[in-house]
């Protein structure tokens, strides 16, 4: 009879993020990339809501979120569309944590990162970085030349700080 390997219990911290749309996914993923070890015992899964109101975002994420016992969620969400209070209440409720892309948008919040100048519209963001991208921003590698790990690690804007720490979250203890 063979010898059976000893099953190792591992404790892993899960976590959720959740992006606004396919761009933000494509964005975390590429973060994900840089900053998170496979060995770190944290499993971090990344997923989008197909856009729409800041309560539909919410409401998405929490219908994503209620079978599966998340150590953690959080969704990136634009700034350019104020969350009413009871959309917050919602989240706090359900155990997520809303981070903000500032100014306005996921474009927004990455050309500040570039210390570039940011239009006054969340179109003219997208308008003003989409064509800097290697590819199509719905792809992870799209954001790698001009995201490398030292421009992210040198920014100091608060939600990609947050994003850096997440993402290269280690075994909890």
């Amino acid at each position: 009879m063979a010898k059976r390997k000893p099953t190792r219990s591992v404790n892993k911290t899960t976590l959720l993020v959740m992006g606004e749309g396919e761009h933000d996914k494509a964005f975390l993923s590429h973060m994900k990339g840089v900053y998170h070890e496979r060995r770190s015992g944290s499993k971090v899964t990344l997923d989008f809501s197909s856009g729409g109101s800041p309560h539909d975002i919410i409401k998405d994420t929490v219908k994503k979120s209620r079978h599966v016992d998340y150590d953690q969620k959080f969704i990136l969400m634009d700034s350019d569309v104020p969350v009413e209070q009871q959309d917050i209440k919602v989240a706090k409720d359900s155990g997520i944590t809303i981070l903000y892309s500032t100014p306005l948008c996921l474009e927004g919040m990455l050309l500040n990162v570039l210390k570039q100048n940011i239009p006054h519209t969340a179109q003219k963001c997208k308008s003003l970085l989409h064509p800097q991208l290697s590819d199509n921003p719905a792809l992870p590698k799209s954001y790698d030349p001009l995201f490398a790990k030292p421009v992210l690690d040198e920014t100091n804007h608060a939600t990609v700080v947050t994003l850096r720490s997440l993402l290269g979250i280690k075994q909890k203890k």
